[in-house]
């Protein structure tokens, strides 16, 4: 029985399909079915971009990630191609605090110490201090940012400040930080807790 439905299916479908091209919009029934198949899968396509945009979100995420080093405190750092080191808080760090509604740094020219804050965030219930993983000068702070702090709840992962490594820590600014690894044992852990 449902084999003798789809065959009358598809007698319907090749039927209306030669409406189609009797009507001239189409030159041959192959040119209707490939523009057929086209719209289908361009629908497809649409249904799945959340899809695609969160596996490309997230696998952007990790190749980003891997490039830093961090800081038990949830601080991530970069070097720049001109040796400077830009400085931004973590995704799990962000997670944490659910939505920071202001960020305020120390101001450019300023110097910094390893270990100690060169400025916070805040969310609706709190403040947090970020602490620096490196001793040196505050070149830089990223305008759009500190303009708008939502950002950071979006995509953590934009600088929030460069710093230019002081002349004893350029070559030993990135002893005791950690790798992605190590920092997601960290992480692991708290979550667990």
């Amino acid at each position: 029985m449902a084999k003798m439905r789809a065959v009358r299916i598809r007698q319907e479908l090749l039927e209306e399909a030669k409406k189609e091209v009797e009507k001239g919009e189409y030159q041959s029934l192959s040119e209707f079915v490939s523009e057929a198949i086209r719209l289908r899968m361009q629908k497809l396509t649409k249904e799945r971009v959340t899809e695609y945009l969160e596996r490309d979100k997230y696998s952007r995420l990790v190749q980003l990630q891997s490039q830093f080093l961090y800081t038990p405190k949830h601080i991530w750092a970069q070097t720049t191609p001109q040796g400077n080191v830009r400085i931004g808080i973590t995704d799990y760090f962000q997670g944490q605090l659910k939505e920071i509604v202001n960020i305020r740094t120390d101001k450019s020219g300023e110097e910094v110490s390893r270990d100690e804050p060169f400025g916070m965030v805040e969310t609706w219930w709190f403040t947090y201090d970020l602490y620096s993983p490196l001793g040196g000068k505050i070149v830089s702070i990223n305008k759009e940012v500190a303009d708008d702090p939502f950002r950071l709840n979006a995509d953590p992962y934009q600088w929030i400040v460069e710093v230019q490594p002081a002349h004893t820590e350029v070559e030993s600014w990135t002893n005791g930080l950690l790798r992605l690894g190590e920092y997601k044992k960290i992480t692991k852990t708290l979550s667990a807790a």
